[in-house]
């Protein structure tokens, strides 16, 4: 037993109730920022600890002020909080001691500056005088009846999002084009003003200090935040869950009303805006804030819903001591839970946040690498892998060295640890089929540019864009009465190149001149006969060779526009010879081959239909151009420009598979896009990954 602890005074304090009504006590270190849940009875004892009387006199002075304490309860209460680091004048005050804390405090610290390329929070304002001034604003516009309005607007906003998947999978294709990406970066930039002004407004609204609001860069992207951290200091734990989730309610309740102005909306600007603010605050909410697995709002709240506090901090802590003193047998090691209840939810949740977390980088730094930066990617995935993976278990093994001495392994703990991992290992090697799925669009397999033939006028036109026609139907009509004074003009040429010619030959002195007359003469009369083929081609007009569509025509095509002779105006495409395009990335060339059979679903229909691959072919930048892949116009398919021509070009080799599309009697239009899978053979998820990452090291260049 220590001589004379003393509590630290420097500890914030503050009184909340459980789950079972009792008053508990809840601590704040101010310098590491943890805190600790004490119940009452304890407090009261830590209180006594002035560092000026021992601990049994500390105990008897409660005694004698009616609050009874057992030798056992005051050796373990100050067992724990030395060990908490809440005790000054004990063991873990030592020189020693200190030494040792001060090294794990700078070795976090460093680790904390090199996580922050992930998470990097910069400070801008300070709200708080303005956020008082404007908090009657805020109990005007939220309040009772406005969640009333939302709660009865859910189920038809529900049903209207419902409905409307396959338009929103259609119009999602335009989400990031360069035309709208100022619209999305402003809708996003509200959006996260409103979610973080509602956590600010709601912590105001109960009395709390806001002192910072600023911006926030979660893997290089910027969000803003705002600090309502005081939140810790309300007793009423309904009043901590409601600034949690105030930002995740302000978010749902714009994706509500935003749902019903896209649904009845016309494409346009509005429309846009109203889908981006649906997508962003669902995404968010769903991924991230609303995601218990990650230290945002979700984490909050589900802290508050389970009563414990470092919740995050406490499952690593109970997962440390399962394999510390479960498996190696060092009883060192405590566990921080104190039932059974807390030893599962801290299991659980302890396991399904490192998963998670861990798929969050690897999947940042995969996205990075293959759309992005190739060399950004692979030093954020190193970064990732040396600070989340390599410095824990560098630690891990530096500290299982150290207590080698009273390592004590038990058989079922390690029997136990040993099922798990091959329950692991079999999961990642049992083969499971699949299919990778491509987008594509369809496209006709017969085409006709439409052109003037003639150096002449048009006369009149008998479609337009998107106009169907038939074998033989008219197209537009020519003016031919230039054709006609031509031909007039070279009959009247030719009629007087053949009297001169015959004046000629009755001069044997002039034969010379003859034969230059007479090659005049049949330049004349080929003249004539190629004006009335013209006339013979333009008599009916310009008429349709197959059956098909018009999906372009000049806008300048009207009565009297003379284009020039072989120009073309427009471009006829067959409906009923039809083939779809799948647009292959050369990582996954491997998995396709001329002859395969692939499935297609187009966005305008849930049929499926199947047809084999009739040929692949590299993508070149004239098919990107003409294709609605390319993201300059909505497409999938991340494109740069490059060159003097300011040319698309894709990021990554592309290729395209060709499968003929013979279903003439469905109604899908030419152009439209879908989804194409192609089936794979049956492999294990750890198989996949070795194979990606052997053709990601066997590419060209990592540089």
């Amino acid at each position: 037993m220590f001589a004379h602890p003393r509590f630290r005074p420097d500890l914030d304090a503050f009184a909340q109730r459980d789950g079972s009504g009792h008053t508990i006590i809840l601590l704040k270190d101010p310098v590491s920022g943890k805190y600790f849940r004490v119940s009452q009875y304890e407090h009261r004892f830590l209180k006594a600890l002035d560092g000026k009387v021992a601990v049994e006199d500390a105990q008897e002075l409660l005694k004698a002020k009616g609050y009874f304490y057992s030798a056992e309860d005051c050796s373990q209460i100050v067992g724990k909080a030395a060990q908490a680091g809440l005790l000054l004048g004990t063991q873990f005050g030592t020189s020693r001691y200190q030494k040792a804390m001060k090294k794990r405090i700078t070795d976090w610290k460093r680790g904390q500056r090199l996580a922050s390329l992930y998470f990097l929070f910069i400070p801008l304002v300070n709200p708080d005088r303005f956020l008082q001034r404007t908090v009657h604003v805020f109990r005007l516009l939220c309040n009772r009846w406005t969640a009333l309005l939302a709660v009865l607007a859910l189920p038809g906003a529900v049903y209207l999002l419902i409905s409307g998947l396959p338009r929103i999978h259609t119009e999602f294709l335009f989400f990031f084009n360069l035309t709208n990406l100022l619209y999305l970066w402003v809708t996003i930039a509200l959006t996260k003003l409103a979610h973080e002004l509602a956590h600010a407004y709601t912590a105001k609204a109960m009395g709390l200090h806001v002192p910072q609001m600023g911006i926030v860069f979660l893997i290089f992207f910027p969000c803003l935040f705002c600090n309502t951290t005081d939140a810790w200091q309300l007793a009423d734990r309904r009043q901590r869950m409601a600034i949690s989730a105030a930002g995740v309610v302000a978010e749902m309740v714009l994706a509500i009303f935003a749902t019903y102005v896209w649904y009845f909306s016309k494409p346009g600007i509005l429309n846009s805006v109203a889908l981006y603010m649906m997508g962003v605050s669902l995404v968010s909410t769903i991924l991230v804030n609303g995601n218990p697995l990650l230290k945002f709002d979700g984490y909050f709240l589900l802290v508050d819903l389970l009563r414990i506090p470092n919740l995050y901090q406490k499952s690593f802590a109970h997962l440390r001591y399962l394999f510390m003193n479960g498996v190696l047998g060092v009883a060192s090691t405590p566990s921080p839970a104190r039932n059974s209840e807390e030893r599962a939810i801290f299991t659980v949740y302890g396991l399904s946040s490192f998963i998670y977390r861990m798929l969050v980088y690897i999947g940042i730094a995969v996205g990075v690498y293959y759309r992005f930066d190739k060399t950004l990617g692979i030093l954020l995935a190193a970064l990732a892998i040396g600070l989340f993976m390599v410095r824990p278990a560098m630690k891990g093994t530096v500290s299982l060295y150290r207590q080698r001495s009273y390592l004590r392994p038990g058989t079922g703990g390690v029997l136990t640890l040993l099922a798990s991992l091959f329950a692991v290992a079999l999961l990642f090697s049992i083969p499971i089929p699949g299919n990778s799925v491509y987008p594509c669009f369809l496209d006709s397999a017969k085409k006709q540019k439409l052109t003037v033939p003639l150096q002449t006028w048009v006369d009149d036109v008998h479609i337009r864009e998107g106009t169907e026609v038939a074998t033989g139907e008219l197209l537009f009509t020519l003016d031919t009465s230039v054709l006609n004074l031509s031909l007039l003009r070279k009959e009247a040429d030719r009629e007087t190149i053949k009297t001169d010619l015959e004046l000629m030959l009755l001069e044997d002195q002039r034969r010379a001149e003859i034969a230059g007359k007479e090659i005049e003469l049949y330049q004349v009369e080929d003249e004539i006969r190629r004006i009335r083929q013209q006339l013979a081609e333009s008599q009916g007009g310009i008429t349709a060779p197959f059956d098909g569509v018009v999906t372009k025509l000049d806008s300048r095509m009207k009565r009297g526009f003379q284009p020039g002779e072989g120009v073309v105006v427009g471009e006829l495409e067959s409906t009923a010879q039809r083939e779809v395009h799948g647009l292959i990335p050369e990582r996954d060339l491997h998995k396709v081959s001329v002859g395969q059979e692939v499935r297609v679903v187009f966005n305008c229909s849930r049929q499926e239909f199947t047809g084999k691959v009739l040929d692949i072919k590299p993508f070149s930048e004239k098919d990107l151009r003409e294709s609605p892949f390319s993201s300059r116009v909505g497409g999938e398919l991340a494109t740069e420009v490059r060159g003097q021509d300011q040319k698309d070009s894709p990021l990554e080799a592309q290729f395209d598979c060709l499968m003929p599309f013979g279903n003439s009697e469905t109604e899908i239009p030419l152009g439209m896009t879908g989804r194409m899978a192609v089936p794979v053979h049956a492999q294990s998820i750890g198989g996949r990954v070795l194979d990606t990452l052997s053709r990601t090291f066997n590419r060209e260049s990592f540089w």
